[in-house]
């Protein structure tokens, strides 16, 4: 005290101040609107989603076990043992009563500890003793295993790395940088107990399943609203013709006598073709052939689809404007059609 006595009196003052503010909580910031006080609260629903201030989402899963109860009385009542629904029945109505809800948002709340996800297990197996007939001690991968359901941590897994797909696709979406160009790796790797974000966690399995940027074909949306857009015209007045038991010379002469019908227009044949996992796709035009490799282990439909893609380019540079496009590819053009 002798040495504080000899200080000036500010220098006491301020010191004694700030030695205050280290020792008091931080209190709530006091804001208002239009005069009137906003309250600070604990939790907050969002689009279907409750977060709470700590982010553990564990109001939210304890909403989504309410939730799932309701589902759960649903089945009991319809599972009689003598007059009830049969099996596949009762997992029609298990998917869409009660995992439906809770695959909605399950990429958000799926962030929070397993110790608390663990909350969900008990009536998600519940309902499966309910759709097969178990009893209630019944192990929990035998129940998934017997109604080909994954469990609940693979599902959120598996959608999980379907919206970091679909976010590869689409790199002008706001949540891209977020997921794949992650900041702070190193603090979380020094922290193994912190929960990891949605980024880190879906590299690794990403990498385990052998994914590769480079096999992601960028999508772009239209700036054309789609009601404005002027629907293709297609025929399908071959497809009333069975393959099995057609003739293939019935086909050709039909093709022919359609062919005769736009003999004024120009001519595109388009075609996609799959081996193995390769997957390519070609246009052929009266000036022009085009082929184009695609990534590995894409589907025969992305092929045909990508084929009239290919097409289009083709109409949109050719001089004249009456084209036909060929196509042997049913789903495609009712894919089109839609």
């Amino acid at each position: 005290m002798d040495f504080v006595s000899q200080l000036p009196k500010q220098f006491v003052f301020i010191s004694v101040v700030y030695y205050n503010v280290l020792l008091q909580p931080h209190l709530d910031p006091q804001l208002s609107l239009n005069g009137m006080p906003i309250p600070v609260i604990e939790k907050t629903k969002f689009i279907g989603l409750i977060f709470d201030h700590k982010l553990s989402f564990i109001p939210h899963l304890h909403y989504l076990k309410q939730k799932c109860l309701k589902a759960i009385n649903l089945l009991r009542v319809v599972a009689h043992t003598s007059w009830g629904a049969d099996q596949q029945t009762l997992l029609h109505l298990y998917r869409s009563l009660m995992r439906s809800r809770l695959d909605y948002g399950c990429i958000v709340y799926g962030s929070a500890r397993p110790s608390y996800l663990k909350i969900l297990h008990p009536i998600h197996n519940h309902a499966l003793c309910l759709c097969l007939g178990a009893f209630r001690t019944s192990p929990a991968v035998i129940l998934c295993v017997q109604a080909t359901v994954p469990s609940l941590a693979l599902r959120r897994k598996k959608l999980a790395l379907q919206y970091c797909l679909m976010l590869r696709a689409n790199t002008i979406n706001l949540a891209y940088n977020s997921v794949f160009n992650s900041k702070f790796k190193t603090q979380f790797d020094n922290k193994p107990s912190q929960t990891r974000p949605l980024g880190f966690r879906a590299e690794d399995d990403l990498q385990n399943l052998g994914f590769r940027k480079k096999n992601v074909l960028p999508t772009t949306v239209s700036k054309i609203p789609p009601w404005l857009l002027k629907r293709p015209n297609c025929n399908f007045s071959l497809c009333c013709y069975d393959k099995t038991t057609t003739n293939p010379e019935v086909f050709k002469c039909k093709f022919f006598e359609l062919r005769s019908e736009f003999s004024h227009h120009v001519e595109i044949y388009t075609d996609g073709s799959k081996d193995g996992i390769r997957t390519a796709a070609a246009v052929v035009a009266p000036n022009s052939v085009k082929t184009v490799r695609l990534p590995d282990n894409a589907s025969i439909f992305t092929a045909e689809i990508h084929a009239l893609d290919m097409a289009l380019d083709i109409i949109r540079c050719a001089r004249s404007k009456d084209c036909v496009v060929f196509t042997d590819s049913l789903s495609s053009l009712q894919a089109t059609e839609s």
